[in-house]
């Protein structure tokens, strides 16, 4: 079964700044120069081939796929502000295979309620947040109470902890070990760091071994041949490579893209007497480790 636990809906100028579409643009050229399996969209301009997702896209782009987490971040911080009510009405519209989560803000006075709101109102059934997008500090006990009630509520939550081409985000938020205060304060939270973490896969790996409930996404990290194959590395000497959960991150890639770059992550090392990542190990991330993580009954 395929599960793509990361997608995004949202496009511009609606939802997406101009700056925000001008940097993403860069890096998914900089991304176009060391892989075929990137998501171009072939319009007329470069803001639309920056990061839109607009709902004829994410649906034909997951076409292979038997279930899809969707959601749309609330990050005005950086220049990403998408309607929460969007993403439930999209939802609501194909839930035969889409599973809504929604975003909130933990630096808004009211991210509980609003929490809340997008879990027991719109049916959203996830929280996704990102500190380098939304400008907040993980080591922060003020934002605690946040996270207490997912967990509370007993969704998952996934945390874009890793680096990003956003101008103003602030990297030193971006560290997945600045998570390690909200698992020990939310034992039985679960947690799923995007995009292994990177350029910090290796902490993520540490992380993730220690806490039974935190997991990783492998998204948007084969475009970067080796960043890739020695994240993969790391995990499976540490010991974590179930703890691996498949996602296209679309539009940076589809998920056939992003299929395909996992079966050619030993191509680094042909020739060489490196290790090499198992068939099984490719197979279990992208058809299998989701379930340890998620149900959809």
């Amino acid at each position: 079964m395929l599960v793509d636990i990361h997608t995004n809906l949202m496009w511009y100028p609606d939802h997406l700044s101009d700056e925000f579409v001008e940097f993403a643009w860069e890096a998914k050229r900089a991304k176009m120069k060391l892989s075929d399996d990137v998501y171009f969209a072939g319009a007329e301009t470069d803001q639309a081939n920056a990061f839109d997702s607009r709902p004829d896209q994410l649906l034909k782009a997951t076409e292979i796929c038997d279930k899809v987490v969707v959601f749309g971040i609330r990050a005005p911080f950086c220049g990403i502000n998408v309607p929460q009510e969007m993403i439930s009405e999209f939802v609501r519209a194909h839930s035969d295979r889409f599973i809504g989560w929604g975003s909130v803000d933990p630096n808004d006075a009211d991210c509980v309620e609003q929490l809340r709101y997008v879990v027991n109102d719109l049916g959203l059934r996830g929280l996704k947040c990102s500190p380098i997008y939304q400008n907040w500090d993980p080591q922060d006990p003020k934002h605690l109470p946040l996270f207490k009630e997912a967990e509370k509520l007993d969704i998952p939550v996934n945390v874009h902890q890793g680096t990003s081409f956003v101008r103003p985000g602030p990297l030193k938020y971006a560290n997945p070990i600045l998570l390690e205060d909200i698992a020990i304060a939310c034992p039985n939270l679960r947690i799923l760091i995007s995009h292994l973490g990177h350029p910090w896969e290796d902490e993520c790996v540490v992380l993730i071994r220690k806490h039974p409930n935190l997991y990783a996404n492998i998204s948007a990290i084969h475009y970067r041949p080796m960043r890739h194959y020695l994240g993969l590395t790391a995990a499976i000497e540490y010991g974590v490579e179930h703890k691996l959960i498949f996602g296209s991150d679309f539009p940076s890639a589809t998920p056939q893209q992003v299929i395909d770059g996992q079966w050619k992550v030993n191509d680094i090392v042909d020739g060489t007497k490196f290790p090499r990542i198992s068939d099984e190990v490719i197979h279990n991330m992208i058809y299998e480790n989701w379930r340890r993580f998620i149900s959809f009954d």
